[in-house]
């Protein structure tokens, strides 16, 4: 009968330890990871409003990354969307912000407005919409940004249009190396429509 209660003791122990590991399993979830893109802007742009001024957008993004989490690419047809690293806040606000802030550094202006913008006190001299047709890449491979864009003149007149195919290395296997890929991929169009709206902001 002791045996008998012993063996019985220890079954009931196992349980509950089984029953323990379980609920505690149940109480802890992966941590989810939130980014953002980035640019700062040049210091020597604080103060008195200076320099052309230039609209940015509209901008367009492919549905399949315009969500809260951030998609990589496994092969040519197969898109990994990853539920624990997300972007902190809308993907279109990320990009247009970055853009915003590299086109005023690169021209040298502090009045390089988001479109739709608040301010409408002054005609824009010229306006850059962009269509972004792919925005991703492989962990520890590559990023690949494929965007269209258009440069309108202050008449809101179409007077250039190019397609812009940018290649960045993702520099490990971590989210963090493809999203400082990413931002350096949008940092090289920033440059590319920049070097392009010269000319334009000249007449």
């Amino acid at each position: 009968m002791t045996f008998l209660k012993n063996n019985k003791n220890i079954l009931s122990l196992t349980v509950v330890l089984l029953v323990l590991v379980l609920l505690s399993g149940c109480g802890t979830s992966q941590k989810t990871n939130f980014y953002q893109l980035e640019e700062t802007s040049k210091a020597s742009l604080v103060g008195i409003e200076k320099g052309r001024i230039v609209g940015v957008g509209p901008i367009h993004l492919p549905e399949y990354i315009n969500r809260p989490q951030i998609v990589t690419r496994s092969s040519k047809h197969h898109l990994n969307i990853s539920e624990f690293n997300r972007w902190i806040e809308p993907v279109t606000d990320s990009i247009s912000r970055l853009l915003v802030i590299n086109l005023s550094n690169n021209l040298n202006s502090n009045r390089v407005y988001w479109i739709p913008r608040d301010d409408r006190q002054y005609p824009l001299d010229i306006r850059v919409a962009i269509d972004i047709g792919r925005f991703d890449g492989r962990l520890g491979e590559a990023i690949f940004l494929e965007a269209r864009w258009s440069i309108f003149d202050k008449n809101d007149q179409p007077v250039l249009t190019k397609v812009s195919l940018i290649e960045e290395s993702v520099n490990g296997l971590s989210y963090d190396a493809l999203v400082i890929a990413m931002n350096k991929a949008l940092q090289k169009l920033g440059q590319e429509i920049s070097t392009a709206s010269h000319p334009f902001l000249k007449k």
